[in-house]
């Protein structure tokens, strides 16, 4: 009998022992996850003053480096600007602050424009080779240097139908679709017509050149492209007039300026420098500049009403980094 009391004590106590391990564990698990979330970017950010979607909207953007920054200083409003625009690109954050640093004024959608397509850089001190390996969809500008040597392959000479002047080459694909163009506004009583397509390196460092001496540096930089950086050298951009207007001060007053301006995307060309853009393109409004870049693009450039620099930056350039 005494045998049989002795084991049924010895069983609480392993009971109870048991209890306390379990209940240890809990309490053990409860500080831990207690000391865990009290360390945690979460629990920090909130002392801050940041809410729920704030922090999420950190978390998932930021690298620790500058979460363990903001975790420790007052809450800044600023990066969760910059943040929740929609064409925001997280590496070039540094570049939106110290743009934003220097130019407070400015909203910070145009900020995240001006430094996504380099506009915080000075003209032709900041080269990027150009990437030709793209197609129509590459980009050139004050930025993006083609190649030395560079010519585009697929050259083909517009009847003279199309265009007056000299003769007038162009990519092929974009020939093809210019005819497609063509052939739709002529069937609305509008006759289109290019006065200037394909320039070489060497036409474009004439002109170029010529407009310097002229004109000055600065006048030259804001109506043309110094020889590498144009986009005639590519193939894919035409000069469009009509035979009733070929005057550069008047056509955007013209019926064949309207009609480009809301069809030309449907055969796969865009306005290149539209007003109210020269601080993200470079140059001066240009309603006869038209851009061949593919159906597609064209349509969400229009769609969105932007221009090809910020499409590119957001896009393009953007995306492939992504995924490489």
């Amino acid at each position: 009998m005494k045998k049989k009391y002795k084991l049924k004590k010895n069983a609480r106590y392993m009971l109870v022992g048991i209890i306390i391990v379990i209940a240890v564990i809990i309490v053990g698990r409860a500080i831990y996850k207690d000391y865990v979330y009290k360390h945690s970017y979460e629990y920090n950010l909130e002392l801050r003053g940041y809410n729920d979607k704030e922090i999420k909207l950190l978390i998932n953007n930021l690298d620790d480096k500058r979460l363990d920054k903001l975790a420790n200083t007052k809450k800044d409003p600023v990066i969760i600007a910059f943040l929740q625009e929609k064409y925001y690109i997280s590496k070039n954050l540094d570049r939106y602050l110290k743009y934003y640093d220097a130019n407070k004024k400015t909203a910070y959608s145009d900020i995240v424009a001006i430094v996504n397509t380099n506009n915080d850089y000075e003209y032709y001190e900041h080269d990027i080779e150009a990437n030709t390996s793209l197609g129509e969809k590459l980009l050139c500008n004050k930025f993006y240097k083609l190649p030395d040597g560079y010519e585009p392959e697929d050259l083909v000479t517009m009847k003279n139908k199309y265009y007056y002047g000299e003769a007038q080459v162009v990519k092929e694909e974009v020939y093809d679709a210019f005819i497609d163009m063509w052939n739709a506004a002529n069937e609305e009583g509008i006759y289109l017509i290019v006065n200037s397509s394909y320039r070489s390196f060497d036409i474009q460092n004439e002109l170029y050149t010529e407009y310097k001496d002229n004109y000055g540096t600065k006048e030259a930089d804001s109506v043309a492209s110094r020889p590498g950086y144009s986009e005639h050298q590519t193939g894919l951009s035409v000069d469009i007039f009509s035979k009733d207007n070929t005057s550069t001060k008047t056509f955007k007053d013209s019926n064949a300026y309207n009609w480009l301006v809301n069809h030309s995307y449907e055969y796969g060309f865009i306005l290149r420098y539209p007003q109210d853009k020269e601080n993200i393109t470079g140059y001066e409004f240009e309603p006869w500049h038209y851009r061949y870049v593919g159906k597609k693009i064209a349509k969400e450039i229009k769609t969105k009403n932007i221009t090809y620099e910020e499409y590119y930056a957001y896009y393009i350039e953007n995306s492939v980094k992504k995924t490489k």
